[in-house]
């Protein structure tokens, strides 16, 4: 029983774990999505069809950063370990804030592009408002900013893996298994067979 308590002080919220991979699964689906669909040909339902199914991806992605963003605000995260330097703290903060801007930004960019499209915008068949109108410049503008932004997002994403593999595989340390506990025990396994 003290065990548990203790290993709940040290990692996030049910609630924070289970947005945090639900954030995760969309971006893999979204990046899939806008991979594949811009190769069909335009001008065929196919196309409509793809692009459709992205927007409302992208708006369900943003509504769950926003999620996450009010529990993070109500719910403290759990201190990252006293072994970590000044440094690492810092970058540590500055991509988790980077990836929480650009995961805003993102579907912000592709929404407006959408709205000076002429085509009309849905959230799963429900129409939304229309905030531009038909004009090509401000939507091929908002359309490179959506596509510089996903590159960014998605340096920032790598970086991030790159980080968590690194304290699995390198530092033996206990902080993936903070968002993924099914991972903690392997942590504390390999720390106590150095010991």
């Amino acid at each position: 029983m003290n065990g548990e308590l203790v290993n709940a002080k040290v990692r996030y919220d049910n609630v924070a774990i289970a947005l945090h991979w639900l954030t995760v699964l969309l971006i893999i689906t979204l990046y899939g999505l806008g991979w594949y669909m811009v190769d069909i040909p335009r001008g065929t339902p196919e196309r409509s069809f793809y692009f459709a199914l992205h927007k409302s991806f992208g708006l369900t992605t943003a509504l769950v950063v926003l999620v996450r963003l009010g529990w993070r605000f109500g719910h403290r995260p759990p201190a990252l370990p006293d072994t970590l330097m000044h440094w690492q703290r810092i970058t540590a903060t500055a991509i988790h804030h980077l990836l929480y801007l650009f995961l805003l930004v993102q579907p912000l960019t592709g929404y407006i592009s959408s709205s000076f499209s002429g085509y009309k915008t849905r959230w799963w068949g429900i129409p939304l408002p229309q905030w531009g109108w038909k004009n090509q410049v401000l939507n091929e503008t908002f359309t490179e900013m959506h596509v510089i932004c996903s590159v960014i997002l998605l340096l920032l994403v790598v970086v991030h893996v790159c980080g968590a593999l690194a304290h699995l595989y390198m530092r033996h340390d206990n902080v993936l298994g903070r968002m993924a506990p099914w991972l903690a025990g392997a942590a504390s396994t390999e720390e106590a067979g150095k010991g």
